[in-house]
């Protein structure tokens, strides 16, 4: 056998070994030296698959025994994907004529990942810039991942445009910007939208913290979440008067709008739903439990109509909490009040603890900070929420 057959031979053998070795077996410290020789020992053979493949390739050695190119052979028979033959091909192809770049790869320094996005950039660059930008990048990638050695290369090729090449691209990016919003027959609302990176950079750094799970009873998905931690973000907006223009004169509302007959039923979170004499929100029909949770909220306006549709009352705001209250269970809460979640205090909405409606009232003993999940859960999955006269202290319980 060759010393090329003998050595892959050995390297096929320990792959086999490691693959069938128990690592429960290992304690910590050998478990995580063993891991770290698999991560090495994976990007070093990356590399000798790229070297053995360039010759593979120059030779059109896959023609004769299997009737396709190397290409199709990594595909077909290799069962690699197509983007992950095309690349490691051009990585192959490029290793003889980019000195530098392989003698990384083969000191194990740098990975077939990081190779790629550089000779991308090399590419686009012109001849006399390629040998210096090489140096840089192949050092740059000795201590980054492949995802910030994609955004240095960025840079990098947009450095080397010229001014007007760079002001074309930005323009671009500006004018592909785009936000659509669509009501949905059933009332949902969808989204969808690019933003330029920057803005899109600002958006993901604020949504994915409030999209976390907040605790043992948050079953959302992660999607889910998300679109949480956007209506979230919405109503905090809504809660700053100097954020939003007014409306004649008025912060923007909500029109609850339910007859006089079924008022006190809809309100009943033990009654029947009758979708046929269901309340509405701006037109849109909704369950009981969705009137509840937004009569917690303030700046709600209550619509009362008799049977002729006749206006009876249109509501009194005796139930939005004073200032001095609110301070009050600001320094309270400091948050979400809900036990264990971490949600910040201007993602939340006072909560009367005994509902309004149900004869609770706007004080100090019965109210608590809850973010949009928890004040949902509390109206929509019969959660039990209230504070210990004695201790102070919130307790929640399912129903």
């Amino acid at each position: 056998m060759s010393n090329g057959g003998a050595a892959t031979g050995q390297a096929l053998a320990a792959a086999k070994a490691a693959v069938t070795a128990d690592p429960h077996a290992l304690p910590d410290e050998p478990l995580l030296a063993a891991l770290d020789e698999l991560v090495d020992a994976r990007r070093l053979l990356d590399v000798a698959i790229a070297r053995y493949l360039a010759v593979v390739d120059v030779r059109e050695a896959t023609i004769e025994p299997y009737g396709r190119g190397t290409r199709a052979w990594l595909i077909e028979d290799k069962h690699l994907s197509a983007a992950s033959a095309g690349r490691l091909l051009k990585v192959s192809r490029q290793l003889p004529v980019r000195p530098v770049m392989s003698e990384a790869l083969t000191a194990g320094e740098m990975s077939i990942e990081h190779a790629a996005p550089i000779l991308r950039t090399l590419a686009k660059l012109a001849p006399a810039d390629r040998e210096v930008d090489e140096k840089i990048l192949v050092e740059a990638a000795k201590d980054v991942d492949p995802d910030s050695l994609r955004a240095l290369c960025q840079a990098t090729e947009e450095a080397a445009c010229t001014n007007e090449q760079a002001d074309a691209r930005r323009e671009r990016l500006h004018g592909n910007r785009y936000l659509h919003l669509f009501s949905t027959f059933d009332g949902m609302v969808r989204i969808d939208g690019v933003l330029e990176p920057d803005a899109g950079a600002a958006v993901i750094a604020v949504i994915e913290p409030l999209a976390q799970k907040l605790g043992p009873e948050d079953d959302r998905t992660v999607p889910q979440r998300r679109a949480d931690a956007l209506a979230t973000l919405a109503g905090a907006a809504a809660g700053f008067d100097d954020l939003l223009p007014d409306f004649n004169g008025d912060r923007p509302h909500l029109d609850v709008i339910a007859r006089y007959e079924t008022l006190l039923d809809e309100l009943d979170p033990h009654a029947a739903y009758d979708p046929a004499g269901a309340p509405t929100v701006n037109g849109i029909r909704v369950s009981p439990d969705t009137v509840r949770r937004l009569a917690c909220d303030a700046d709600i306006l209550p619509v009362v109509m008799n049977s002729q549709s006749e206006v009876l009352d249109i509501g009194r705001a005796s139930r939005i909490w004073p200032k001095a209250i609110r301070n009050a269970l600001q320094i309270e809460d400091g948050g979400c009040g809900w036990p264990g979640c971490q949600m910040p205090l201007w993602a939340t909405r006072i909560h009367h603890l005994i509902y309004w409606f149900h004869g609770g009232p706007t004080s100090k003993a019965n109210g608590v900070h809850l973010c949009r999940f928890h004040h949902w859960l509390v109206h929509h999955r019969r959660w039990k929420i209230w504070r210990d006269a004695d201790t102070n202290k919130i307790h929640v319980a399912r129903t």
